[in-house]
């Protein structure tokens, strides 16, 4: 089977996550962003990076554990399965790993001489919100022909939040945030009374910044991260006004 180099990354992140869970025990990370809704919540947006919240731990045992699963050659051969002939790692002693962020950098190399950035982000900021520990979606680790393991993750409501927060505070505004919000409001995860959790001032920047995106802005940071069916639904500028309108009635109130 001839995987795509947006599988290629999601089944890296999928073997990275199931060692890391093994070696390091299952209560200690809380999966978060665009690949919580994608192995949880049913999202067809696949994700170049990884995301996750470090609950417990130092900063020292995370980077040893980190670079021994990228450094481990059993690791980089169980890639070869999905195309990927070889994994780069960035430079150990460049990498950020501080006391609120440890983020790891690789390259995939495909079998075709293609390759492929991807990292996976620690943060060390206190958790906001409610998270259990439940097996990732069979949808997603079946084309990979593998097993579904338990992954502690943020349950719909506080994914809501943080992406509504995301589309508030980033210093450029992403359309992931909101096409996210939109998965979640049309999966039936979006709370009716979403603008009672918002701070007034964050609802209105994030109203604010919902408005400077346009479909150029939704072409490039969604439509090219799905694939098949997802792609021809979601596509077309009458398909982004809709998702645009939606998301826009939600933090009005509507």
């Amino acid at each position: 089977m001839k995987y795509t180099h947006r599988q290629q990354r999601e089944v890296f992140h999928l073997l990275f996550l199931e060692r890391l869970l093994k070696q390091t025990g299952p209560t200690l990370f809380v999966l978060k962003g665009g690949l919580n809704l994608r192995f949880f919540f049913n999202s067809p947006r696949f994700s170049e990076d990884m995301d996750l919240d470090v609950l417990r731990g130092s900063v020292t045992t995370l980077r040893k554990n980190g670079y021994r699963i990228l450094g481990d050659r059993a690791f980089v051969r169980s890639l070869l399965a999905f195309g990927i002939a070889d994994l780069l790692v960035n430079d150990p002693e460049k990498a950020k790993h501080t006391l609120t962020t440890q983020r790891f950098r690789a390259r995939l190399v495909t079998a075709a001489g293609e390759t492929w950035p991807t990292k996976v982000e620690f943060s060390r900021r206190p958790s906001v919100g409610t998270h259990m520990n439940e097996p990732i979606s069979p949808r997603v680790v079946r084309p990979y022909q593998r097993l579904a393991f338990g992954c502690r993750h943020y349950d719909a409501r506080s994914a809501v939040l943080q992406k509504v927060a995301a589309l508030a505070e980033r210093s450029e505004p992403q359309v992931r945030d909101l096409f996210d919000i939109y998965v979640l409001w049309s999966g039936g995860q979006c709370p009716e009374d979403l603008c009672a959790d918002l701070e007034p001032e964050s609802r209105e920047r994030a109203l604010e910044n919902a408005l400077l995106l346009d479909y150029e802005h939704y072409q490039g940071q969604v439509l090219d991260y799905l694939e098949g069916e997802a792609r021809i639904e979601f596509d077309g500028v009458n398909r982004w006004r809709e998702i645009s309108g939606t998301v826009l009635g939600l933090l009005e109130g509507g």
